[in-house]
């Protein structure tokens, strides 16, 4: 007779979390991960295919909730200034709590564990969304490029703790998106 399954995909996807934030990409081992759910390492396999899949599954779910973040911070403002504000904070408040994940998901990233195109979509989504009513729609991705460029080097810097010579990171990030608003402001009026 069949034992009951020990494990479930959603438990393999908070304890590789868990690990992952504990100890780096280097230390999310399937057979650490294995012990801390308090199965052999091959009984990981019945739910991933690998360490590979395995990071995939964590870039997808990291996306969907950066996602998920981004949408909610923008549903809190009708104007795009706000929103892009909102946004901002929220993207940054999504590094610092997983700054492990946040890594994983826009390190290098062979094409094994990318994630899947969905959640990739719904992650820019609310950033096209914003943009799209501040510019012509020829110019939204280009716009929408730079804002994420802005705030991901930031939060990046923020993170690798480079900001030596003072000041506040977040409060940084966001004069630097309202001169990039003035900016698209100014370009209209020409």
């Amino acid at each position: 007779m069949p034992h009951p399954a020990r494990i479930s995909p959603s438990a393999i996807a908070l304890a590789a979390r868990e690990l992952l934030e504990e100890q780096g990409v280097e230390g999310l081992a399937m057979r650490e991960l294995a012990r801390r759910l308090g199965v052999r390492a091959p009984s990981l396999y019945f739910y991933v295919k690998s360490r590979d899949d395995l990071f995939r599954l964590l870039n997808t779910a990291g996306l969907r909730e950066l996602g998920a973040m981004l949408t909610a911070a923008a549903s809190g403002a009708t104007d795009p200034g706000p929103r892009l504000h909102a946004m901002a904070d929220a993207y940054a408040t999504f590094a610092f709590a997983s700054p492990q994940l946040f890594t994983l998901i826009f390190g290098p990233c062979p094409e094994e564990r990318h994630a899947d195109a969905g959640a990739a979509e719904a992650a820019i989504g609310p950033l096209l969304a914003a943009v799209a009513d501040l510019v012509p729609a020829e110019d939204v991705l280009d716009i929408a490029l730079a804002l994420w460029s802005l705030v991901h080097g930031y939060t990046t810097l923020a993170l690798s703790e480079q900001f030596q010579m003072g000041g506040d990171p977040r409060k940084a990030i966001h004069r630097a998106v309202d001169y990039l608003l003035v900016g698209i402001e100014a370009g209209r009026d020409h």
